[in-house]
């Protein structure tokens, strides 16, 4: 008796979930991703989605960051919650990333986009910043506006926009899962948008 090709455990695997989805059994997958199964960075090229709503933590007055503000530098958004495993996996890069930056035209902007009701509490959001001892910009999107805006379906997700405000790379679920080297590569891609021409 042969072993089934990768073909054909493909094809059955495809079966089985027109299968279940026909059946209503398929459980949906949740906002939260591993990276290991994307092609990590993907290659973006759109204009970013102005930033909305608020409150802003760690700007100062609590006022605002725009992405129209930014243009001529370098800008990483990323998309998490506090209660997202995956999402306090990589706050360690993006500390890394703002110290490796800092002085340079490069900001990191965090944008909580809550998933549970807990998330949603503004004294919990500010605690959880404060707990991650988090620096950078982070605005509060408690309505998930900006969640829509910007097309999202995963926690967490980065994004890399140049210095033109076109969304150039994207990196979703874990930098460094799997051995992925994401923090890195993303750095690197950063140096690189710093060298683009305006």
């Amino acid at each position: 008796m042969s072993t089934p090709t990768t073909i054909q455990r493909a094809a059955r695997r495809q079966q089985l979930v027109l299968i279940l989805s026909l059946a209503g059994l398929l459980i949906p997958p949740t906002k939260t991703l591993k990276s290991e199964s994307l092609e990590q960075p993907t290659p973006l090229n759109h204009t970013a989605p102005e930033l909305v709503g608020g409150p802003w933590l760690n700007t100062p007055g609590d006022q605002p960051v725009s992405l129209a503000s930014r243009r001529g530098k370098v800008t990483i958004v990323h998309f998490w919650t506090y209660g997202c495993y995956n999402c306090q996996n990589n706050l360690a890069a993006y500390a890394r990333w703002y110290q490796q930056f800092a002085g340079r035209d490069v900001v990191i902007v965090g944008i909580h986009t809550p998933e549970t009701s807990s998330e949603r509490v503004g004294a919990n959001v500010v605690r959880h910043v404060k707990d991650f001892k988090i620096e950078y910009p982070v605005l509060f999107d408690q309505s998930e506006t900006n969640w829509r805006r910007w097309q999202q379906r995963y926690w967490p997700t980065v994004y890399l926009i140049d210095r033109k405000g076109k969304v150039r790379f994207r990196w979703i679920g874990e930098l460094n899962y799997g051995g992925k080297q994401g923090e890195a590569r993303m750095a690197k891609l950063v140096e690189d948008l710093l060298r683009e021409p305006v």
